[in-house]
């Protein structure tokens, strides 16, 4: 036996994350139960990727490292909500030492923590990711200790604190020993023209800038003022590749900023700038015709001396096709745009972006509350329809108008859009203006121009849907691989809260479904409830007989957040998942709850309430 053992220590030790991720928390542990050698394999995933909240969890945690070695597998730490002491932190380093991303959202440690020597954080060497959600804890700490591994940092995101100036300060001063930084994420922070000089200045590596809720200090008072920000001789950051300015409000007064970041970031290619929004503040002061030109003019400018672009995402933003006619004076072709200003000018920004030479293949489009008006949204699809010949992915979101459940037909969307192979709908309810029958006569009619065979991925998101919809999709979208439903209302006759998934004749990759909300007429989200029971039925046509009607149920419940691709700036919401399910006894008499029917011809993965099924 010992002599045709397998030698798993040849493998990559990834390979085997990527099995233990489709396992739930008791599967490993059945897993490292088997024999020793599995033993070994298994255990390092308990610990590759930690995420651990609130203080009992981090002591628990922190128990299970100081007498084993187990500590030498983390490589991924996720600390929220957590009082870490000074002993604890120093402790850390030589617990974990190949710790590759550490993510702390927790409060202010001892003040004690000053008078005591400083660790050395050597044992960090592999240190590369590291995220501050409140105060700059382990990041001060980092930036005062002799030995830190500060100049292996690669990424770094952080939350600065309104109630404590003096920390700004300190991480300016400091900045420059983080001199291999790629990746830079500020939030909550007021920034000047000199600070953002001295990012630049103290990171000449910097690829990606992210600034968020951040407060742009004017850099003029008057016209003239702003208009010679565009002659400011700066020195561009030639490594600068995707800046994202998200949720700030100062773009609109100070819209000199736009000439800084086209003089500075000129070979940027992906922009992202999102102003503040809400639909419970006033609407600001509309400015004279002057004033909208010189704000029309600084944001030509960055099409203009920007000509890397590929992608241009804006939100809130007050635009004409000014911007579009500085590309395409240039020759800059874009590949994916976002738009959407909160009103209706969005359509005339749509149609400048069809009369452009722009021929984007990817759009995303953000509602604004009179889309739920039917004339204004079936006027806003057939402008979608036109805006490019090469549309292969559409995101329609209504997540910021405040407008809950806005009715989008599915079916107008697929007449105008003939090449969409990726489609995602987010809070918004996916409706049809045709039935099935009428679906079922039109592709007997004509079906070369009714089947829409390149639409592959439908992606509903924080929205509803009627039953209906796959009966409807089952027919005039043939080729649909991957369905994902993440959090969304059922709709219509649905008592008891059944999802039926009936397209017999499609082959699926993939069918997710996470959460279903109970319908509601209130302007909040309901709760998602957890689905408890499912069947699948595959109607292949290689099996004689049709699969027997089966039941099942899904049991052992745990808590769950998604740690493998660990997204470092938000994390996922932590939920419940099932660990594994059970064949109901009997399938006639089901209880009542959230409950999934899937009816298709073959499906490769199916995933329920992130457990996967299939």
């Amino acid at each position: 036996m010992n002599n045709k053992q397998l030698q798993y220590d040849y493998y990559p030790l990834e390979i085997f994350d990527n099995i233990a991720y489709y396992l739930t928390t008791k599967q490993k542990g059945i897993c490292q139960s088997v024999c020793r050698s599995w033993r070994e394999l298994f255990t390092p995933s308990q610990y590759r990727h930690i995420h651990v909240r609130g203080r009992r969890q981090f002591s628990q945690f922190y128990q299970s490292l100081e007498p084993g070695f187990v500590g030498h597998y983390v490589r991924r730490l996720s600390v929220d909500d957590v009082y870490m002491t000074a002993h604890e932190l120093n402790a850390l380093p030589t617990l974990c030492p190949n710790l590759v991303a550490l993510s702390f959202n927790g409060k202010s440690m001892d003040q004690s923590m000053e008078q005591e020597q400083h660790a050395s954080f050597a044992p960090w060497s592999h240190l590369r990711r590291l995220t501050e959600l409140q105060d700059l804890t382990v990041t001060n700490y980092l930036l005062k200790c002799p030995s830190s591994p500060l100049s292996s940092l690669t990424h770094l995101s952080i939350r600065f604190n309104d109630n404590k100036p003096a920390m700004k300060n300190d991480f300016f001063i400091s900045l420059h020993k983080a001199t291999d930084l790629i990746n830079l994420s500020l939030d909550s922070v007021s920034l000047s023209l000199s600070d953002m000089e001295t990012i630049h200045q103290a990171c000449p590596h910097l690829q990606k800038l992210r600034l968020v809720n951040v407060h742009m200090e004017p850099i003029g008072t008057t016209v003239e003022e702003k208009r010679a920000v565009a002659m400011y001789l700066c020195q561009p950051a030639k490594c600068m590749r995707t800046f994202e300015y998200q949720n700030g409000g100062d773009l609109y007064d100070n819209y000199e900023w736009l000439y800084y970041f086209a003089n500075k970031y000129m070979y940027m290619k992906n922009l992202e700038l999102w102003c503040e929004y809400s639909v419970d503040t006033p609407h600001r002061v509309p400015p004279s015709v002057t004033d909208l030109e010189e704000r029309y003019g600084a944001l030509a400018r960055l099409g203009m001396v920007c000509r890397c672009l590929q992608s241009a995402k804006f939100l809130n933003i007050t635009m004409n096709y000014w911007f579009l006619e500085a590309l395409d004076s240039v020759g800059t072709q874009l590949d994916t745009i976002a738009l959407g200003d909160m009103t209706d000018n969005t359509i005339d920004l749509l149609q400048y972006l069809g009369e452009s030479r722009q021929n984007v293949s990817s759009l995303t489009l953000w509602g604004w509350p009179s889309l739920c008006i039917q004339e204004t949204m079936e006027e806003t699809i057939a402008m979608i329809g036109q805006c490019s010949e090469c549309l292969d992915s559409l995101v329609f979101s209504m997540r910021f108008s405040g407008i809950k459940n806005s009715p989008v037909p599915i079916d107008m969307l697929l007449k105008y859009c003939t090449k969409l192979s990726y489609l995602k709908l987010d809070g918004t309810q996916a409706a049809l203006l045709s039935s099935a029958d009428i679906a079922r006569d039109a592709l007997v009619n004509n079906p070369s121009s009714f089947m829409r065979p390149k639409l592959s991925h439908l992606v509903l998101e924080n929205g509803s849907f009627r039953n209906e919809l796959f009966e409807y999709l089952s027919i005039r979208c043939p080729n649909l691989r991957k369905l994902e439903i993440g959090s969304c209302a059922l709709i219509g006759e649905c008592s008891q809260m059944e999802v039926k998934i009936n397209m017999p004749h499609h082959t699926f990759d993939m069918i997710s479904i996470s959460h279903i909300r109970p319908p509601t007429r209130y302007h909040h989200n309901t709760l998602p409830g957890d689905i408890r029971l499912f069947d699948v039925s595959l109607s292949d046509a290689s099996k004689k007989k049709p699969s027997a009607h089966k039941l099942f149920e899904l049991t052992d419940y745990e808590k769950y957040a998604d740690s493998l691709t660990f997204h470092y700036e938000q994390k996922p919401q932590e939920t419940n998942r099932p660990t594994k399910y059970t064949l109901h006894s009997n399938p006639d008499d089901r209880p009542a709850g959230p409950f999934v029917s899937v009816q298709c011809q073959s499906l490769t993965e199916l995933n329920i309430g992130h457990f996967w099924v299939i």
